[in-house]
């Protein structure tokens, strides 16, 4: 039977790396980038809200390639403000390059750091409302990544973990065709922990609030954690009807405009925030193995000590 708990635990970071992503043509054809890594562990990071080129944007995406991790997801709002092909480059390759394999783009987006020399894309994120606001609607967003399926709800599996990506849309809402998909994905799932991340989070005390069209039986489907965006702080909160499942919002990772933690206070005797921290910039460092997941939250301002760890056990 699982349990979760939280532990103290400290990380040093490691050499950085930076990042590239060039306004010139590559010879690379479009590959299937469904991932299968037979390997037991995996280490991620996770950021969010985080498509805002500025001194914030630099800081958090210098702290998350000294993790060297193998791959990033993103939990939405990737390009400020409109979600437009203009700023798309700045907003997100130019920090993010190294990790970004699109073959498939215009000429004059396709990235030219480590992920296309390798052509292995390390880069995964789901879209938010701000990637909506182009027209048509996600085009920017669609033509620039180069990811499985249909680009917009996708799965891979990396490691001893199987992540789940969806769209809430513009206004916070999984349709019921993705809800379906998420729910017969997740049980036809084999691998040790399944993550599933989006936008709109399904509970917050921030200003946006909880997001109905969100809140889904994930417990009972099998997912181990939910991790969303939108609010522009870090955040974990716990359902204690379903107290082994982690919602995590990671919404700080650039945007200049940090959230109020108390907006919309949950209700406790429903729901326990552990912690809210809209004070700095920040990541999430995951490191998986097949009987744990281990979530790291880490600051710009103090990139080598995490500020909460959050582990769940299969």
């Amino acid at each position: 039977m699982s349990k979760n708990v939280l532990v103290q635990f400290v990380c040093v970071a490691f050499l950085l790396s930076a990042a590239s992503c060039a306004r010139l043509p590559i010879d690379a054809a479009f590959q299937n980038l469904q991932v299968s890594n037979p390997a037991d562990t995996a280490m991620f990071a996770v950021i969010g809200d985080f498509g805002e080129d500025g001194p914030h944007e630099e800081a958090v995406a210098k702290m998350v390639a000294a993790w060297n991790p193998q791959f990033i997801i993103t939990v939405g709002d990737n390009n400020y403000p409109m979600g437009g092909t203009s700023t798309i480059t700045d907003n997100i390759g130019k920090h993010y390059g190294d990790f970004i394999y699109n073959p498939d783009a215009p000429l004059d987006k396709r990235c030219t750091g480590k992920a296309t020399t390798d052509k292995v894309n390390r880069f995964f994120p789901s879209p938010g409302n701000h990637d909506h606001y182009t027209l048509p609607v996600m085009r920017s967003y669609t033509d620039y990544f180069t990811l499985p399926g249909d680009e917009r709800n996708y799965d891979f599996t990396w490691g001893p973990v199987q992540f789940f990506s969806m769209t809430s849309g513009a206004a916070g809402t999984l349709p019921q065709q993705a809800r379906n998909w998420l729910k017969d994905k997740a049980a036809q799932s084999i691998a040790p922990f399944q993550l599933v991340y989006f936008h709109h989070p399904p509970y917050s005390p921030g200003p946006h609030g909880s997001s109905a069209g969100t809140q889904l039986p994930y417990s009972d489907w099998g997912l181990d954690a939910v991790v969303c965006g939108h609010e522009h702080f870090y955040s974990r909160v716990t359902d204690k009807a379903a107290p082994k499942l982690p919602y995590i919002i990671i919404g700080n990772s650039g945007n200049d405009n940090l959230y109020s933690c108390n907006a919309h206070p949950l209700d406790p005797d429903k729901y326990t925030v552990n912690i809210c921290d809209n004070e700095r910039f920040g990541a999430v460092k995951v490191k998986a193995t097949t009987t744990q997941m281990i979530f790291e939250y880490y600051t710009t301002d103090q990139p080598n000590i995490p500020r909460d760890i959050y582990v769940v056990y299969k």
